[in-house]
C-alpha cells in the first residue's frame, strides 16, 4: 500500500508542479518574430497581435510516429478535434528545432530526434499567417505517454485510417493538422 500511495503521492505533485508551469507560461505574454513570405525575419510582436492581424509568423509541427508506423494525434485540445502530435509557436529569436523540442517537452514530456520533413506557407488555407516547419520522430519504445494540461490524451492511428479518415471527415481534423498533410 505504501508504495502504491508514494506513487500515486509523487504522480498528483507531478501535475500539479506541470499545471502551475503551464500556468504561470500561459500569463507570460508570447515575443515572436514576424517574417515575409521567403521566412526572413522583418519584426517582432506579441502571438496574440499576430493572429489579431494576422502577421506572418514562424510555427513548428511535430509528427509523432512508433515504430510500426502509427500515426499520434492530440486529442481532447482546446479545438476539441485531432491535432498534430506536437505544434507551437516559434519564440523571438528561438531556432525551429529549438521550438520543437521546447513544444516536445512541454507538451509531451519526450526527448527525441527530430527529422525535417518540410517548410511551407500554405496560402490558400493561412488563418492564422502560420510559415510551418515540420518535423517527424519516432516514438521511442520505452516512453509512455502521461496527460499533461495542454494534451490531456494522445491517441494513435494507423496511416492508412488517416488517409481514410481526412477524405472522409476532414472536420475531425484542425486546420494546422491538414495544413500539414
Amino acid at each position: 500500500f505504501y508504495n502504491n500511495f508514494l506513487g500515486f503521492s509523487l504522480y498528483i505533485l507531478e501535475i500539479y508542479y506541470n499545471a502551475s508551469t503551464i500556468h504561470n507560461m500561459s500569463d507570460q505574454i508570447e515575443y515572436i518574430d514576424i517574417v515575409d513570405r521567403d521566412n526572413n525575419i522583418i519584426g517582432t510582436s506579441t502571438a496574440k497581435e499576430a493572429h489579431e492581424q494576422k502577421l506572418l509568423h514562424r510555427v513548428v509541427g511535430v509528427l509523432l510516429f512508433d515504430i510500426h508506423g502509427n500515426l499520434f494525434f492530440q486529442s481532447g485540445t482546446k479545438y476539441n478535434l485531432l491535432d498534430l502530435s506536437v505544434g507551437g509557436h516559434v519564440m523571438k529569436d528561438e531556432s525551429y528545432i529549438d521550438a520543437a523540442k521546447r513544444e516536445m517537452s512541454e507538451e509531451l514530456n519526450l526527448e527525441t530526434e527530430l527529422q525535417h520533413i518540410s517548410i511551407f506557407y500554405p496560402e490558400d488555407q493561412a488563418r492564422f499567417g502560420h510559415f510551418w516547419l515540420i518535423y517527424e520522430a519516432i516514438m521511442p519504445e520505452s516512453w509512455e505517454f502521461k496527460p499533461t494540461l495542454e494534451v490531456p490524451d494522445l491517441i494513435k492511428m494507423e496511416y492508412k485510417d488517416v488517409l481514410l479518415k481526412i477524405n472522409e471527415s476532414p472536420e475531425l481534423f484542425t486546420k494546422g493538422f491538414l495544413n500539414v498533410f
